[in-house]
């Protein structure tokens, strides 16, 4: 087909004329009870869940005619499935674009995600025929899958440069249906990360009529509709939105987005963002390269009913059976705190500490910044620094590294992947590969892991900086990467928004060669790739326990606050114990409530091991082996069961992980509220029978009927306490 096409543009066919043809049809794929079918004049994804249909124009255009879900609730009108602007032409699957094929297919499958694969697709191949764009040979892939049991459709999107001639993009919807009813009730989540200087990573908003606003989940509903989620991060080019015709839609803009100041703006109230003060005017646009192509991004597009929180679990349950990595959600500790860049940060040290984990039940030790170092090991370089972790006998493998492992702990190492020291040895060997003039110029900055900026765009440095997470995976069997210090920025011929795409594509070609390996990303400063881009790859680390006027448990309530139900709470990396083991949160009292806490995330231990008390060590060996026995069992719904956001360290935060038929309610109380709440649980069958028991002291709240519990759970908690309920059905 693509060679039919460039010989009717060389024979200077109308492209219309070329391009439109019969399909061959009618063809159909089913998986899993997923169903992708096309006819002449019409395609339909559907699973019993959730269907989508479009209709085929003879003249080559593609409207969604309808969306339909539980109850056969219909959604959608007749209308485009997507907006592009190519040099300022506004462009849609009805206008200015020809379907050139459409087939049924599998899922494309992807490492470490083992549902990534199943269902069905659909995938459509577009050819732009707009005479008002001056490019010919452009193409728009957009692969559409549904996986088995979801009520979520997931749509990628590729432009394809088949021409020389480069192409502006400047914005475009992700995914769009025009709403039947387009007076619904809307509600818009933006998120952003930067806890090392602001608490504010969730906005929530609730526009009316027509809207154009930041925004990466948007839903559109009461106890019943529809919601886009977009992949991509956080940030003023993320768009949510309804036009006056009700044309609803998830996409980018990125002309309203200037620049990344990454660690230059770093403290309140400086903000790293700088929007576009000459918005409309597009300073910023993606460019699709001649005889290249250009990821524009993943969308999610879903339905729901029985309640507002029912379309998070939707997209949660998608998203983490077939996008989000199964990475190990093990039990960690991370050097960093209290040991930072000190003296302690070495094998003399971090025995003690490894045989301290080993004994609680701990399953990894990650090694933070300045396990790096030395002639030919600084960052860059990425060998240990033989003064802190030697290797005494000369095997190539540290001598904490051989005990660690001998110790039954996976060993996990903190880099800065897209940076390096002035000193390093690869950078001197290679200039070439450094961001010009940016990272040469930030190389100078005094820092011990180094500020210099590679090129990530450049294919010779990705090669490298895989092959140096492919020599640490042998040698070293290090089972978990933390990847920091990331700032996007200009590397000509590429954008910032290239060289982010670069990174990402980076990581996944590590996953792939190593998919069961762990790689967390650090979102501590915004304008990194949070929220589900990060997701995508792996745990987030979230929180380096700066504080902005609130508590430290505060906090770390707040942080899981602002990802539930959205955001899987578990991929939240923050520091457990860091400075919070004492009043109001002391003792084994402390242990009680602080572990619960961070067993709702990626539990990382942020402290120095050996000064917990004997009672303390016990009950935390306790919670660990209980987490570790029922950690599958949490998620991969995480429902809010209070609204108060417990950043005041005042209120209640109540969340309740569920998986599929049964699950938990994790309570915590803080300095002030009522003395007993009642809980309206969620998701439970209305006639069957739930034991309730508290999981620490095996007491038993009773059996109630899902009906009683959705009315209202009434748990009494002393101030400054936690329980944790096991929500069981009855056999």
């Amino acid at each position: 087909m693509r060679a039919h096409l460039i010989a009717a543009i060389g024979a200077g066919l109308p492209l219309t004329a070329a391009l439109v043809g019969p399909l061959p049809v009618p063809m159909q794929l089913s998986d899993g009870g997923v169903s992708a079918a096309v006819t002449a004049t019409a395609a339909e994804l559907s699973d019993g869940r959730i269907a989508r249909r479009w209709s085929l124009g003879a003249d080559g255009s593609v409207e969604t005619m309808s969306l339909s879900g539980p109850g056969h609730a219909q959604w959608a009108a007749a209308g485009p499935d997507f907006q592009l602007n190519l040099d300022g032409i506004v462009t849609s699957s009805a206008s200015g674009w020809s379907l050139i094929s459409l087939t049924p297919r599998q899922p494309a499958g992807q490492p470490g995600r083992p549902a990534s694969g199943r269902g069905a697709a659909l995938r459509f191949r577009y050819a732009l025929v707009s005479p008002a764009v001056g490019a010919v040979g452009v193409e728009l892939d957009r692969m559409v899958a549904l996986h088995p049991g979801s009520a979520v459709i997931e749509t990628t999107s590729t432009l394809v440069n088949n021409g020389p001639v480069p192409v502006r993009v400047s914005a475009y919807s992700l995914d769009q249906i025009v709403a039947g009813d387009p007076s619904l009730p809307a509600e818009v989540q933006a998120y952003n990360g930067g806890s090392d200087w602001r608490d504010d990573y969730r906005h929530v908003s609730n526009p009316s009529g027509a809207f154009d606003t930041e925004g990466e989940v948007v839903r559109f509903g009461a106890d019943a509709g529809f919601f886009f989620v977009s992949q991509r991060r956080g940030g003023a080019m993320s768009r949510a939105g309804r036009d006056g015709d009700g044309r609803s839609w998830i996409g980018v803009d990125w002309a309203r987005d200037l620049f990344d100041f990454g660690p230059l703006q770093d403290s309140p109230p400086d903000y790293n963002r700088l929007e576009n003060p000459a918005y409309p005017a597009p300073i910023r646009a993606r460019v699709l390269p001649p005889f290249g192509t250009l990821d524009l991004g993943t969308s999610y597009l879903g339905v729901y009913a029985g309640g507002a929180q029912q379309a998070a679990s939707a997209f949660a349950q998608d998203f983490v059976a077939a996008d989000e990595p199964a990475f190990a959600r093990s039990v960690g500790l991370n050097t960093f705190h209290p040991w930072g860049h000190g003296a302690g940060m070495s094998d003399a040290n971090l025995r003690t500490q490894v045989d301290a984990a080993a004994a609680l039940g701990l399953e990894s030790f990650m090694l933070d910044d300045q396990w790096q170092g030395g002639a030919g090991g600084e960052s860059g370089d990425w060998r240990f620094d033989p003064a802190r972790f030697p290797d005494s006998d000369g095997d190539g493998v540290p001598d904490f590294v051989a005990y660690l492992h001998g110790k039954g702990l996976r060993l996990g190492l903190w880099m800065s992947p897209l940076e390096f020291n002035g000193a390093s040895q690869t950078y001197a060997a290679h200039p070439d590969w450094a961001c010009a003039p940016v990272g040469d110029a930030s190389a100078q900055i005094k820092d011990d892991a180094g500020l210099g900026v590679w090129d990530a765009t450049n294919a010779a440095f990705q090669d490298y900086i895989i092959a140096v997470v492919d020599r640490l995976v042998r040698d070293d069997d290090v089972g978990e990467f933390k990847f920091d210090f990331m700032t996007w920025v200009d590397c000509a011929p590429h954008d910032y928004a290239d060289y982010e795409d670069a990174f990402v594509s980076i990581v996944r070609r590590m996953q792939q060669r190593h998919p069961d390996v762990t790689f967390e990303l650090d979102e501590t400063n915004d304008q990194r790739s949070w929220p589900f881009e990060s997701a995508q790859l792996g745990p987030s680390w979230f929180d380096n326990g700066h504080l902005h006027g609130s508590g430290n448990v505060a906090k770390i309530l707040h942080d899981v606050w602002s990802a539930a139900p959205w955001i899987p709470a578990w991929s939240l990396g923050i520091g457990a114990f860091d400075g919070t083991l004492r009043d109001p949160y002391a003792g084994v009292h402390g242990v009680d409530f602080l572990l619960p806490l961070a067993m709702l995330t990626h539990v990382t231990f942020w402290t120095d091991l050996t000064t917990l008390t004997p009672d303390q060590r016990a009950e935390t060996a306790w919670w660990v082996q209980w987490y570790r026995a029922h950690r599958d069992e949490l998620g991969p719904t995480v429902y809010e069961l209070t609204s108060d956001d417990p950043i005041d360290g005042a209120s209640w935060a109540v969340w309740q992980p569920w998986n599929g038929a049964a699950g938990y309610v994790f309570a915590f109380r803080q300095s002030g509220g009522p003395d007993a709440l009642s809980l309206q649980v969620h998701d439970l069958g209305a006639d069957s029978d739930y034991a309730v028991t508290d999981v620490r002291t095996g007491t038993a709240y009773g059996v109630f009927t899902g009906r009683q519990l959705a009315g209202g759970l009434s748990v009494t908690l002393p101030k400054s306490s936690a329980v944790v309920l096991s929500v069981q059905p009855v056999r």
